[in-house]
């Protein structure tokens, strides 16, 4: 019944062609490939281009929403349309149970745009609070209200809430999408007629995901660590990790940040538990578990060799491990399967080191130095390149990961860690310590205050309001 769908960039590409020296990619993400043409022409947010273009290029998606899903909302055919698009199982024939039923989804309306000419299933989020930290992360907004909306994405939009200047947006469930910016102005003209446009083949396109579900990533529960029998460094601790969640561990030093990453990690003895997936880290064997939680220190214990000699041991050993369900750990980080030469040892979801510090301002040579010849700032951009290459890890534990590094290229691997993420990558969860006031408030999702009272959580511009510097 769904199987052919009109071109699901037909508007989308009248809006880029008006912009002929850009390069426009059909098969990418519609909003990063708008924020790209505004960085190639220089435009701020305050150029007056880049709001005309954002005035046309809202138009653009409303009407290609039209186009996809149809306008007409007391249609059974549109709701189900939806649930085909968001891989549901057993599609409701009735209107309103269809309805509720993709009502009550938390995803991103960008998503459902861009699902078809992407190939990338939509994912479907655990909460209000994951699919807002999705969507701001990600910049995929859509205009609150436009001129073109036929009456089904007005039944969306006018669901959303709105909630006072300077909060988070949170909202109702499929509602939600995160939608934002300035009314859009009608463009003369109609970018499309209907019976004109290809029709696409959708189960190729269509991918089955297993979603994003209410259980966290990792939780801890009651965790207690201590320095002796009656003195804790910290006690009663617990908290829950989600996907998509970068999570600041914040407060002075000595509160005992980098004591709850070494629990997480498996890496102190500790009291309570520490679950993943559910699961204690026994259930996995506690080093697949290092190499699936893998804790980051600020700078890699002392290792004899070279990074390049380092990476091959690893690479080594995970062919080893793979067949033997082991890992290789090095005090206190703990590292994960690698298989293959330079060229294929990296499976789906991971990322090329050499690549990685290459984009961080470090040549290959280093690579051939020995590790104790190494700055603080090249050990770490090494250490963390290695990091997220590795194959398998789902959770990031920084400590500190930046703290060697100038404001430059700081930023350089702020930006990689805080978009895997979202990036395809396999890892999906961070949870970073910080001293830096501003840097917390650039990569946080989520934040945790650390205090010999336990931890809070708010958010991060209320906690250093009241407390100061970090």
């Amino acid at each position: 019944m769904y199987e052919q769908y009109t071109d699901p960039r037909a508007c989308i590409k009248v809006f880029f062609g008006r912009y002929p020296s850009f390069d426009y990619r059909s098969s990418e993400p519609v909003m990063s490939e708008f924020y790209r043409m505004c960085d190639m022409f220089g435009w701020n947010k305050d150029d007056p281009e880049r709001s005309k273009a954002r005035q046309a290029f809202q138009d653009a998606l409303a009407q290609q929403f039209n186009v996809i899903y149809g306008t007409d909302v007391n249609d059974l055919a549109v709701w189900q349309k939806f649930c085909y698009v968001l891989n549901l199982k057993d599609i409701p024939n009735e209107l309103e149970a269809c309805r509720k039923l993709v009502k009550s989804l938390y995803v991103n309306i960008v998503d459902l745009v861009d699902t078809l000419a992407t190939q990338k299933p939509v994912v479907h989020f655990p909460s209000e609070v994951a699919l807002s930290v999705y969507s701001k992360r990600t910049r995929k907004f859509f205009p609150r209200e436009n001129a073109h909306a036929g009456s089904v994405l007005n039944y969306l939009l006018r669901r959303i809430m709105f909630p006072r200047e300077g909060t988070l947006f949170l909202f109702p469930s499929i509602t939600s999408l995160i939608l934002h910016s300035p009314s859009a102005s009608s463009v003369s003209g109609k970018y499309f007629k209907l019976a004109e446009q290809p029709l696409l083949n959708v189960p190729d396109v269509i991918q089955s995901q297993t979603a994003m579900t209410t259980q966290p990533i990792l939780s801890a529960r009651n965790l207690s660590v201590f320095k002796g029998p009656k003195d804790p460094i910290f006690s009663g601790v617990s908290f829950d990790v989600h996907e998509g969640d970068v999570l600041v561990l914040q407060g002075k030093s000595g509160a005992g940040k980098t004591t709850i990453l070494k629990a997480l990690a498996h890496l102190n003895v500790y009291q309570g538990e520490v679950l993943f997936h559910g699961k204690p880290p026994a259930k996995y064997t506690i080093p697949t578990y290092r190499t699936r939680v893998l804790y980051v220190p600020q700078r890699p214990s002392l290792i004899p060799g070279t990074p390049r000699k380092f990476l091959s041991t690893i690479n080594s050993f995970g062919s080893r491990a793979t067949r033997k369900d082991a890992t290789l750990h090095s005090d206190e980080i703990a590292n994960s399967q690698h298989s293959g030469d330079r060229q294929a040892q990296h499976g789906e979801g991971t990322h090329d080191p050499f690549r990685i510090s290459k984009e961080w301002g470090l040549e290959e040579v280093i690579w051939d130095r020995e590790w104790a010849t190494l700055s603080g700032g090249e050990a770490q951009r090494v250490l963390m390149a290695i990091a997220v290459g590795l194959q398998g890890t789902e959770v990031l534990l920084l400590d500190e990961p930046t703290s060697a590094l100038d404001s430059e290229t700081s930023a350089l691997v702020e930006k990689t860690l805080t978009e895997l993420p979202t990036s395809g990558s396999s890892i999906k969860a961070i949870v970073w310590i910080t001293h830096s006031r501003e840097q917390s408030e650039r990569v946080g999702t989520r934040w945790l205050n650390v205090s010999s009272q336990g931890l809070e959580e708010s958010d991060s511009s209320a906690y250093l309001q009241q407390n100061g510097s970090v």
